[in-house]
């Protein structure tokens, strides 16, 4: 039976733990693992970094929904394939098809782990975006993917470009064009502009999808808006009718306590001038 590995051994159920929980157990089990003898392996697991939030909601969803883990990265080898025929010339239709696959199951998984992040209470600035980004980078590099895999992430990541992909956008045009005289010297330079120009395109790909975040977040928070000030105007309507409503009964009160004074000084006065007519017959 082959010897277990003290360091695969901690990892695995260290990173499987909360944030707030890390430090405190990852030196107990160094120093467990020291106490054996095993000093080599105490000084690794010492060595282990706490995951950030991102990188801990991550873990856990590699742990929970290690299928559809797979399924992801499997959608990234699939866009890269695409991209790169897409590069020599091929179906931009396939390309957007496998890219629209990889978006879809980015934003499922990236909104699962932000659940569960919440679910214990840990939150923060942007948090779903960083998930998203590092979603984007296992689909597309094969070590954050292994890392992603194995519930072993320390920090986030970021796809390079709008994909991550080296050659990531449309590939340049195919059209012939005459050779120049400085022919060797345009090749050395045409690799770096293909590459500026793809790096453009794929910043602006970035760009693009960072305001559809944000123009998305603004119309929810518009449509919020709306349905608090339809709430707002619908309550102020139904103060306004109380009111009316109150004033009316106040003119109608005031109408029958005026009424009920006047009748009251009339039986006062019958009463006293029975009372005096009663004196004069006595």
């Amino acid at each position: 039976m082959a010897k277990s590995d003290p360091l695969e051994e901690a990892a695995d159920e260290l990173y499987g733990l909360p944030p707030g929980e890390f430090t405190r157990a990852r030196d107990a089990r160094a120093k467990e693992v020291r106490g054996d003898g095993d000093r080599e392996a105490a000084d690794a697991i010492k060595g282990l970094r706490k995951p950030t939030v991102a990188a801990w909601a991550l873990n856990q969803l590699a742990r929970r929904r290690a299928k559809d883990v797979e399924r992801l990265v499997k959608a990234g080898e699939e866009l890269r394939a695409a991209q790169d025929e897409l590069l020599a010339g091929g179906d931009r239709a396939a390309f957007q098809e496998a890219a629209s696959r990889e978006r879809e199951l980015v934003a499922d998984l990236s909104a699962g782990a932000t659940a569960m992040a919440s679910e214990e209470g840990e939150r923060g600035s942007g948090l779903q975006e960083k998930i998203a980004g590092t979603l984007h980078a296992a689909a597309l590099d094969e070590e954050t993917a292994d890392e992603l895999r194995a519930g072993r992430l320390v920090r986030e990541r970021e796809a390079i470009g709008g994909f991550g992909g080296p050659g990531d956008g449309p590939p340049p045009s195919t059209k012939p064009t005459k050779p120049r005289p400085a022919k060797r010297a345009r090749s050395k330079r045409q690799p770096g502009r293909a590459a500026a120009d793809r790096q453009q395109v794929t910043a602006a790909r970035t760009d693009e999808r960072h305001a559809r975040r944000e123009l998305e977040a603004a119309a929810r928070a518009l449509e919020h808006a709306q349905e608090r000030a339809e709430a707002a105007e619908a309550h102020a309507a139904e103060a306004t009718e109380r009111a009316r409503t109150t004033k009316e009964r106040l003119k109608e009160a005031k109408r029958a306590e005026a009424a009920a004074r006047k009748a009251h000084g009339r039986a006062e006065r019958a009463l006293e001038n029975a009372e005096k007519g009663s004196s004069r017959s006595s």
